[in-house]
This record gives C-alpha cells, sequence and structure tokens, in this order.
C-alpha cells in the first residue's frame, strides 16, 4: 500500500514531467513501438490490460448506492435518481487509481536506462520537465537496480 501512495504522490507532484513522458510513450506507441525494449512491451501489455481502475472505480461507486439506499438519501425519489450522486464515487477512485497505475508503468519504463534508449530519452524527458532538482521519482530510479 505504501508504494501505491508513493506511486500517487509522484503522479501528482510531478505530473508536469510525467505528463512528458506519457507522451513519449504514447508517441511510440502509435508508430508501433519499435523501440521498446521486450521488457517494455511487456510493461505496456500489463498497462493496457490493468482493470484495477474501473474494478475500484465500481467498487467505489456500488459501495455508495448501497450506503445511500440505507441511510434513505433520496428514497422519495425514483429509483434510478440514485445514480446520480453515486458517479463522483465511481469517478474519484477510478481516477486515483487509473494516476498511481500509470505513474507505476512510467517509472518503470525508465527504469532501464543503461541496456536501453528509449528509456534513456524517457529519463532525459523527464528530467526536462522535471521542476525540482530533488524528485522523488529521480532518486528512485537512481537508487534502483537495473532490470533485465
Amino acid at each position: 500500500m505504501e508504494r501505491f501512495f508513493w506511486h500517487f504522490r509522484a503522479a501528482v507532484q510531478e505530473r508536469a514531467a510525467i505528463h512528458e513522458v506519457r507522451s513519449e510513450v504514447h508517441d511510440e506507441i502509435g508508430t508501433g513501438g519499435k523501440r521498446f525494449s521486450a521488457r517494455q512491451r511487456e510493461l505496456v501489455d500489463w498497462q493496457q490490460r490493468d482493470f484495477v481502475p474501473a474494478i475500484g472505480g465500481i467498487v467505489g461507486g456500488c459501495s455508495s448506492i448501497a450506503l445511500m439506499r440505507r441511510l434513505g438519501v433520496m428514497a422519495k425519489s425514483p429509483r434510478f435518481m440514485i445514480v446520480v450522486p453515486a458517479l463522483p464515487f465511481y469517478i474519484v477512485p477510478y481516477q486515483v487509481f487509473y494516476y498511481a497505475r500509470e505513474a507505476e508503468f512510467l517509472v518503470e519504463m525508465m527504469r532501464e536506462d543503461k541496456s536501453s534508449k528509449f528509456a534513456q530519452k524517457l529519463r532525459a524527458s523527464f528530467e526536462a520537465g522535471c521542476s525540482k532538482k530533488a524528485s522523488a521519482v529521480m532518486e528512485e530510479l537512481e537508487a534502483g537496480s537495473e532490470i533485465d
């Protein structure tokens, strides 16, 4: 759980730099992903199949509907109207999980910078977009071991 909060904090605090890396990765995916290493291709596949944000949103939305029904919120309204206030309880958890998981994906895409030229380019893009010198993501990348 600590890693989840670390990734979410990185996604919020360093969003400009994360946006630069996201743009590079999406551009490369759009051109076919020929510059990806084998591990980066696996990461892209993992990220595209990631159901955690959707499940988090569904759990948040459904549990809010159950709680609102139990508390009698909108009891005199038509039954389908309970969905209207439940939408934020779906959207907010979905967005939190989405940005945390995307930050995890992008940090892992930058991790193998010694063996992959594309990872070096991603890291350079991150450094260019990073607004502060003491970046938690940069510390993580420098402290992390090279993954083969």
